[in-house]
């Protein structure tokens, strides 16, 4: 737990001399200030080349838990062209592991524990999701949950990107 805890104050030292990043439709989407459930630090190109649902969420919204079950569906249905990434906005405190299992979660999961990635993205609630093309580039952002022929919609527009 300690190495986290440096892991974070170093990464905070760092991004504070980083240029200041912001979500816009059409501009290259802002890099991510976030690590995996293993403690590694994630990066979107790690999915470049691949269209990318970007989800943020948290442990205690009912639209978020409600959308998980769907979003894990598309994303086995969908993976070969998009990728399902979900941003926790939770606080290192909230445990998530039990919750994962428990929807059978196989996308990648992330932890926002600075709430930079949030800011960067403009995130206010959740569920937000960011839609993102195999370029990188923003196309669109949703705020509040979606029903399944919604979110059908976006991944079969997002596949073909």
């Amino acid at each position: 737990m300690l190495w986290r805890s440096g892991l974070l104050v170093l990464l905070l030292a760092l991004l504070g001399g980083c240029k200041e990043e912001t979500l816009a439709q059409g501009e290259i989407a802002p890099a991510l200030a976030a690590f995996d459930m293993q403690g590694k630090e994630a990066s979107l190109d790690r999915w470049r080349g691949k269209s990318i649902y970007l989800n943020f969420w948290s442990a205690s919204c009912g639209g978020c838990l409600a959308e998980m079950d769907t979003l894990e569906a598309l994303s086995k249905r969908w993976g070969e062209k998009v990728m399902v990434v979900a941003v926790n906005t939770d606080p290192a405190s909230v445990p998530l592991e039990a919750l994962l299992a428990q929807h059978a979660i196989t996308y990648p999961v992330l932890r926002d524990q600075l709430n930079i990635t949030q800011e960067r993205y403009r995130v206010i609630g959740t569920p937000t999701s960011v839609m993102i093309d195999a370029q990188g580039r923003v196309l669109d952002l949703h705020q509040g949950a979606r029903p399944l022929p919604e979110l059908q919609q976006t991944f079969m527009r997002l596949a073909r990107q």
